[in-house]
């Protein structure tokens, strides 16, 4: 299990999956297993909330970015869970 995996949750790493982009030659297409270099990154997420648009940068802060993302979205569930919880009571 990933360090994402365990401090975000199975649930919120299945509801916020990555499709990962590279840019060459200006153009932003899929990336592919077969696809073997130097890249610049781009990402957007399965919730439809979130894409990177950085144009190309490293995959490193792409992922970081997407971890915050990640990160907000765990938060958000959680506070709507407490007030479903509080309205119950």
């Amino acid at each position: 299990m990933s360090f994402s995996t365990e401090m975000l949750g199975a649930d919120i790493m299945r509801e916020h999956r990555a499709t990962w982009f590279v840019w060459a030659g200006g153009q932003k297409m899929p990336h592919t297993a077969q696809m073997r270099g130097w890249w610049g990154w781009d990402a957007t997420c399965s919730c439809g909330k979130w894409e990177s648009r950085t144009g190309g940068a490293t995959r490193k802060s792409v992922e970081d970015d997407l971890f915050m993302h990640r990160l907000y979205a765990k938060g958000d569930k959680e506070r709507a869970s407490a007030i479903v919880q509080e309205g119950a009571r």
